[in-house]
């Protein structure tokens, strides 16, 4: 199975550093729906793939422009993938960004009702996240998730999330030595085979 992880496109959050990274539900920008858009010609999206989403509006946004014209695509959204930082500083609160705060639970049921909802019983994944969680709360969390996406049983997981989030998956599945140097970039991707 192929799990390929996409950072969401240019947000406006993203513009104007760092005075943007305050801002609560950042979209993507224009330049952002043109970076993803371009994903479709790097990737021949299928109706057999599967979409999961971090929990916030670019990464929303993200899913459905690489989704689109899918029928009935297999859409899900999950605080599993929402934000998270790399590296974890020592006093991660001190660090929390209001750009990463999840999309409330109500409003993706109401507005986006194209997607299954995960974790849904698990109220504190949705209001606290992963963004702050130690390694050793996140690493079964994570494991979790990849064992559910192993279970599908599909060719391909496009997972649509955020740079830290990537990199600490990488390093969950067995990478060493990620940097922030690492990171994907707008509308980056990478592959990884489980």
């Amino acid at each position: 199975m192929d799990i390929i992880f996409i950072r969401h496109g240019q947000g406006l959050h993203n513009t104007d550093i760092p005075d943007r990274l305050n801002t609560v539900n950042p979209h993507l920008t224009e330049k952002g729906r043109e970076q993803v858009a371009k994903l479709r010609s790097e990737f021949s999206f299928h109706q057999e793939d599967v979409f999961i989403s971090s929990p916030t509006l670019r990464t929303i946004e993200t899913t459905n422009i690489v989704a689109c014209g899918l029928n009935s695509a297999k859409k899900y959204v999950t605080p599993l993938v929402g934000p998270r930082m790399f590296p974890m500083p020592s006093n991660p609160e001190a660090f929390v960004l209001k750009c990463d705060i999840h999309y409330p639970l109500d409003l993706i049921v109401t507005e986006h009702s194209d997607f299954d909802v995960l974790e849904k019983d698990h109220p504190e994944l949705w209001n606290s996240g992963i963004n702050t969680l130690s390694e050793s709360a996140f690493a079964p969390l994570g494991l979790r998730l990849m064992r559910w996406i192993q279970a599908l049983r599909v060719k391909r997981v496009f997972i649509i999330t955020h740079d830290g989030t990537v990199t600490n998956y990488r390093c969950l599945l067995g990478e060493d030595g990620l940097t922030r140097s690492d990171f994907l970039g707008e509308a980056g991707w990478y592959k990884v085979k489980i």
